[in-house]
């Protein structure tokens, strides 16, 4: 899973496995080691109530929450995300795509297929 954070933004990407995780277990989570015992943890979470999607910071752990309904309907699903406000923070959980312009080198083979790759580019 991938994080970006820019201002009030937060944007989680998934891959295809990790899409599967939280349909099958609802928590698919990552972390950073910055060394000497500090480490930054964040986790996308399902849970059964239907409130908004929202997300909560402490301990060192930021956590982003959406509904079981709604996750599990996103990744059945062709759309690419979800989309919300919480507050003055914009959260986006995304699936997350092959880059059209990767380096030779870096392999993305879990990445959803892009929809503007043509069948030549594919790999």
């Amino acid at each position: 899973m991938k994080l970006r954070l820019q201002g009030n933004s937060v944007r989680l990407r998934l891959t295809r496995s990790e899409v599967e995780r939280l349909r099958e277990t609802g928590l698919v989570e990552e972390s950073v080691d910055f060394g000497a015992g500090e480490a930054l943890a964040y986790r996308l979470q399902s849970r059964l109530e239907q409130d908004p999607v929202a997300a909560a910071f402490g301990q060192g752990i930021m956590t982003v929450s959406v509904s079981k309904d709604a996750a599990q309907a996103w990744a059945g699903s062709d759309e690419v995300g979800l989309y919300a406000q919480s507050g003055v923070l914009t959260i986006s959980i995304e699936k997350d795509f092959r880059c059209l312009t990767r380096r030779l080198d870096e392999q993305e083979p879990d990445a959803y297929p892009h929809p503007g790759q043509t069948s030549e580019t594919r790999s």
